[in-house]
């Protein structure tokens, strides 16, 4: 497994000290279908995975591989936090398509999956979280006390 990349590192930390996890910094490795930029293992099923876009101009192929790899695995539960760091230039589509994908695989998979979509500057990523109070994410550490 390669470590995650260093400029990630610092998006990985705030998301961290937002959410009390504390991520791998490793790659998740999703078979055949990819790898993902950093994780964290809330419990036996249940995953927190970090893509970071900065050059990425189909950012879409980030959340597409997520839908063959809760197919393989179906008792997993994934959050899929996307971060797209403000320089990114991949175009305004291809951004919200990245949201229309979340969206369905969120319907497709129940409960089993949440994609939360992070376009902020790595200072507001706090902020952002805490837009996203949903089923899955209050079942983070402190997630409930902290939103309180």
């Amino acid at each position: 497994m390669r470590r995650t990349s260093s400029k990630n590192i610092p998006i990985s930390k705030a998301i961290e000290k937002a959410l009390s996890i504390t991520f791998s910094n490793e790659e998740f490795s999703l078979g055949g279908w990819g790898e993902v930029d950093n994780w964290c293992q809330l419990s036996y099923d249940t995953l927190i995975l970090l893509e970071c876009e900065h050059g990425q101009k189909h950012p879409t192929t980030n959340v597409l591989k997520l839908f063959p790899y809760l197919e393989e695995f179906p008792k997993v539960h994934v959050i899929l936090l996307h971060y797209f760091f403000p320089e990114n230039k991949a175009p305004k589509n291809r951004v919200e398509l990245c949201s229309f994908i979340g969206k369905k695989l969120e319907s497709n998979f129940g409960i089993r999956f949440q994609y939360v979509h992070l376009n902020c500057t790595q200072d507001s990523i706090a902020n952002e979280l805490n837009k996203h109070d949903r089923l899955l994410m209050q079942s983070l550490p402190n997630w409930k006390k902290a939103t309180k």
